[in-house]
């Protein structure tokens, strides 16, 4: 599965892959940059192939992407159509290989050089290439800057299309946040490797039809251990036997549910059984045992003492006796941030497989004492507010700060319009839609996780795949029913869907 997924790079390895690139094959920098420029005219002109004869505008900055937008231009003008170049810094401000191909640009008949002070007075193009900045930006568009991405913004809403070289400018390049003021782009025409900030974070939405264009890098020069990018062609389940009864798939252990959060437990127990559990018991307060029997009669449940609703240090003797026979668990939906703390430390002393998400979560964060029992059988599922009471700081970076997760020795499934899988590998699931910003879509994918983990599915893996049918059961969802009309529990009626798309291995 691995070894098949292509790599995603983060802005400081696609710079280490360059330098090693050109150091092992002597080719220089200027010579790279041509071969990108190349390039991306040829993915303009299938992108959009009435642009020519018709003028498209270039916005270019001081650095490498700059020199990308004036190479660009040059070639354009040279064969296609007209250019115009403005540059929001000031041409003085181009240094290196970008001041080189800047000064080829203003010998190239076709190619126009436009100051900001004309900036208004120019038509609409029909297309805008923003190469002002690319993936190594850290700080908002200002200025000037931000003056030009506002122009391309109007142009675009009347129907010039914008293509961002690399990423659009003020998006960051690893973890796609909007800095400020970012371009919002039509197209992305990027080199060798998608970046992370391709598919993390506002950088979906920016980057609008992702175009990756090989510049000769070749895999040798990348790094093995990269993020990598989960497509659907490489999800696979196991086949499985005819000579089967419902104890050869594994009996997965929920303990979840509270007086008013019954409906977390019933939607984490129905996601287990139809991600192929064969059996399901659900450990809950007594008083939501009829709600759990009513919701998902396929699970069996076992009543915990309960003080007003909510578990009570009494369970604890009941839970370990409820281990026995169980091959994986799944803690948290529901269970209230009040509950004892030893329901969480007997889950992970537990010699089984475990799921941890919402509560179980912040009981870990609450009692920092219980995070050296965290090792590569269990699964923690936060989201951001989650992850940033166990990090104990701010989360920004989903790469970054799901390897600062998975680093207690666990697997992490960071959650987000893209979810980042860090455990052995670091993996990216981008299925999912914004239709499943609902209440209960975290308590579906914390049962599919536990009811891949009972029939025997390797942690990391059970995470990267129950993460993207889950979104794909959403995409499927949000198709027939529409963004706003879908509730969480519409995944449930999808995932067979899902699942029987998928291969058999």
């Amino acid at each position: 599965m691995w070894n098949s997924m292509p790599r995603l790079l983060l802005p400081e390895e696609m710079r280490e892959a360059e330098k090693r690139y050109m150091a092992e094959n002597g080719i220089r920098s200027i010579d790279l940059m041509e071969t990108a420029a190349g390039q991306l005219v040829s993915a303009m002109l299938e992108i959009a192939p009435d642009i020519r004869g018709r003028t498209v505008c270039f916005a270019c900055g001081p650095g490498g992407n700059g020199g990308d937008g004036c190479a660009a231009a040059r070639l354009f003008a040279s064969s296609f159509g007209r250019a115009a170049v403005l540059s929001p810094l000031g041409v003085e401000a181009a240094r290196g290989d970008a001041l080189v191909n800047l000064r080829r640009a203003r010998e190239t008949a076709g190619v126009a050089f436009v100051g900001m002070e004309g900036l208004d007075a120019i038509e609409r193009p029909a297309m805008w290439v923003d190469a002002m900045f690319g993936i190594g930006l850290t700080r908002p568009l200002e200025g000037a800057c931000a003056r030009l991405a506002e122009r391309m913004a109007r142009d675009r809403a009347q129907g010039s299309r914008v293509l961002a070289v690399d990423i659009p400018s003020g998006i960051h390049g690893g973890s796609g946040r909007d800095l400020g003021g970012a371009v919002a782009a039509d197209f992305t025409v990027t080199f060798e490797t998608a970046k992370t900030g391709h598919y993390l974070n506002d950088g979906l939405d920016a980057c609008g039809a992702l175009t990756v264009r090989p510049i000769g890098l070749g895999g040798s020069v990348l790094p093995e251990n990269a993020v990598r990018l989960i497509r659907r062609e490489d999800l696979a389940l196991p086949r499985r036997p005819r000579n089967a009864h419902k104890g050869t798939f594994g009996h997965l252990l929920i303990v979840a549910g509270s007086l008013g959060m019954a409906g977390a437990a019933c939607l984490c127990a129905r996601a287990a059984l139809r991600s192929g559990a064969g059996l399901v018991s659900v450990a809950c307060p007594s008083p939501i045992v009829p709600i759990l029997q009513a919701q998902a009669p396929g699970a069996m449940a076992i009543p915990l003492p309960d003080r007003e609703g909510v578990v009570s240090p009494e369970a604890v003797p009941v839970l370990k006796q409820a281990l026995s026979g169980k091959t994986a668990l799944a803690v948290g939906p529901g269970l209230r941030r009040c509950a004892p703390p030893e329901i969480v430390e007997t889950a992970l002393r537990a010699e089984l497989p475990a799921v941890l998400d919402a509560d179980a979560l912040n009981i870990l964060a609450d009692h920092p004492e219980l995070l050296p029992l965290l090792g590569p059988r269990h699964v923690l599922t936060p989201h951001p507010g989650e992850a940033a009471r166990l990090l104990g700081r701010r989360v920004e970076d989903p790469v970054r700060d799901a390897r600062a997760l998975g680093a207690a020795g666990c697997v992490a499934l960071l959650k987000g319009a893209s979810s980042v899988i860090a455990g052995r590998h670091t993996s990216v699931s981008t299925a999912g839609c914004c239709g499943m910003a609902r209440g209960g879509s975290g308590d579906i994918l914390t049962g599919m996780i536990g009811g891949m983990l009972a029939w025997g599915c390797p942690p990391e893996e059970a995470a990267c795949l129950a993460s993207e049918f889950h979104g794909m059961a959403g995409e499927l969802a949000e198709k027939s029913l529409g963004p706003y009309a879908m509730a969480a529990e519409d995944l449930l009626t999808c995932i067979p869907a899902v699942l029987s798309q998928c291969a058999i291995r």
